[in-house]
């Protein structure tokens, strides 16, 4: 009998949305149907409950029972700043109501969203508040939305309301909602989708354009990845514009709809494969070597590494939690000595153009997107589910590519010579070398103290075995003042250490990312933050450094730390073969 919930299926359950989807009692019936029975009241406890959906046994249907709307945010935070804001967007609820274009309200609820992300919090409880500030601000406005009377900007798509309204709620509010739980369909998924399309077209197109497909309620949209790190995919403006360079017919565009209605329309085909084109790809011939190279890295993951990473549920024996993170330490080796150094070999030797960068980057991303969902999916076996080894190495694979998304401008761009490329390098192991330093210091320092510490404890003792007349002149009880006074010093070093390593990440934000500040993991253990840094060659071959500290800093172990840091630096300077 099936006891867990596959990754498959929780990335389902959570694009159901009863504001966002206006037939999420259908999807989510559908889901059930196809689901175990023994795993229903699982789903309902873990997922639905979460989203305020319950079953009425009366009318045998799902009932969605409100949500938390903007106004009653301060009574989930005190936070100053947060609470202004929710108090200024909920005046500006006046100004969206008397919208009538789609390019108002996409600036409206695009500027909107920039100011709640640009709060940077690091409080776990001001975090969840920020997310919770955002998704009442976003149900709120789309319950306007759901019956604005826009218009359309004329453009060349023939997109109409009906089609901007779907994106709006099921590809930007549902992207910023759900993170790095928005769920697209995954290049590996094409052949098991039904429409023919995505095996005939789509899967050729992958090879000269970098797009994802979303499936929503009633179309499909494709989507361009976006060129600017500072700009989301997702965003309702890039998708609305169209960029004319004044001949006819001439335009680039960063997205299409594709209506499932009409797939049987040969016409409609046509127009869609000719507007395709206007999605900006890779214009010129490849380098045969890098092609050859790209391919090669491919066969290696489909026939090597996901097979690899498939008998890891198989291990059997006493220690397993040893057998997983010797299994995983193999496969994590494989994967870059087969796959990230030679991309890395071939994107420093053998680029020559624009174009090549553009078709490695979007190649190894979607390579690591892969391994990442596969990986996804055998989490939730029951070996794998606690193990601390798999969960490490997961977070790790979550901040590769968010690094690589990231660091796209610093990490493909053409070699011009050795002193600039070795910047770049420095940039890379610079936060880590310093975090290290760092902790490597306050040890020491917290070492001398505790040799002053003894010495003192040393002479109590030697002066409480002296008589009478030599413990008054030794004066015993200056020396217990000096050694509390000693004892607090070495808590403050220790505060003064766990407060400089978030210092030092703050500082290096484009080489390093605070996994739960930008929702990319599930807060599992609340007293525990996560934080990757880049690692490897320019950050690109070798998985994150992943280093844990805990809520409380009273619980910090500097030791602990140092010991981490250390061993990963002796492990990046040294090849794997070793």
């Amino acid at each position: 009998m099936q006891t867990y919930i596959p990754y498959q299926l929780r990335v389902k359950l959570k694009q159901i949305d009863p504001i966002l989807d206006n037939k999420w009692q259908q999807q989510l019936n559908a889901i059930l149907s196809a689901t175990p029975k023994e795993l229903h009241e699982k789903i309902e406890e873990r997922y639905l409950k979460l989203k305020n959906i319950h079953w009425n046994y009366l009318t045998a249907t799902f009932e969605f029972h409100g949500y938390i709307r903007l106004q009653d945010i301060p009574q989930y935070t005190q936070h100053p700043e947060l609470l202004q804001l929710a108090k200024n967007v909920q005046s500006s609820f006046d100004y969206l109501e008397t919208y009538q274009t789609d390019f108002q309200i996409a600036d409206f609820l695009e500027t909107v969203i920039h100011e709640m992300n640009q709060i940077e919090l690091h409080e776990p409880q001001d975090i969840q508040a920020q997310l919770l500030l955002k998704k009442a601000f976003l149900y709120d406005a789309a319950l306007i939305i759901r019956d604005l009377d826009f218009s359309v900007t004329t453009n060349h798509r023939n997109l109409d309301q009906a089609q901007i309204r779907s994106f709006i709620f099921e590809v930007f509010m549902k992207s910023e909602i759900l993170g790095n739980w928005f769920a697209y369909i995954l290049p590996s998924e094409y052949a098991q989708q039904k429409p023919s399309i995505f095996q005939d077209y789509f899967v050729h197109e992958l090879h000269v354009r970098d797009f994802e497909i979303i499936d929503a309620t009633d179309y499909y949209f494709i989507v361009s990845s976006s060129y600017d790190s500072r700009v989301s995919a997702y965003s309702i403006r890039r998708f609305l514009t169209e960029e004319n360079f004044g001949v006819e017919n001439k335009f680039y565009i960063s997205g299409l709809v594709l209506d499932p209605k009409k797939l049987d329309q040969i016409d409609y085909i046509e127009n869609f494969k000719q507007q395709m084109t206007q999605i900006i790809g890779i214009q010129r011939q490849m380098n045969p070597h890098i092609v050859e190279l790209i391919e090669s890295l491919h066969l290696y993951k489909q026939e090597q590494l996901l097979p690899q990473m498939k008998k890891v549920v198989d291990i059997q024996g006493f220690s397993t939690d040893y057998l997983v993170k010797e299994h995983l330490d193999c496969l994590e080796k494989d994967l870059c000595l087969q796959v990230l150094e030679p991309f890395a070999r071939g994107l420093k030797q053998s680029v020559q153009q624009s174009d090549e960068l553009e078709f490695c980057y979007l190649n190894l991303k979607r390579l690591m997107t892969e391994l990442l969902h596969q990986f996804e999916a055998l989490s939730q076996e029951p070996m794998l589910q606690f193990n601390p080894y798999a969960r490490g190495f997961k977070y790790r694979l979550i901040a590769y590519l968010h690094l690589l998304v990231q660091r796209r401008a610093q990490v493909f761009v053409l070699f011009e010579d050795e002193y600039h490329y070795q910047q770049h390098l420095n940039a890379v192991i610079a936060p880590v070398q310093k975090i290290r330093e760092h902790v490597n210091a306050a040890i020491e320092q917290s070492r001398h103290i505790q040799q002053q510490i003894r010495s003192l404890e040393r002479e109590i003792q030697t002066n409480e075995k002296a008589g009478f007349f030599k413990r008054l002149l030794k004066k015993s009880e200056n020396n217990q003042v000096k050694i509390e006074k000693l004892k607090k010093s070495l808590i403050d070093i220790q505060d003064r250490c766990y407060i400089g390593i978030i210092s030092i990440q703050k500082q290096a934000t484009q080489q390093s990312v605070y996994l739960e500040a930008k929702n990319l993991i599930s807060r599992i253990d609340p007293k525990i933050r996560h934080y990757a840094f880049a690692n490897g060659e320019n950050g690109i071959t070798r998985l994150p450094l992943l280093l844990q500290l805990p809520e409380d800093r009273h619980s910090f172990n500097m030791q602990n730390i140092a010991l981490a840091l250390n061993q990963e630096f002796v492990l990046t300077a040294k090849p794997w073969s070793q």
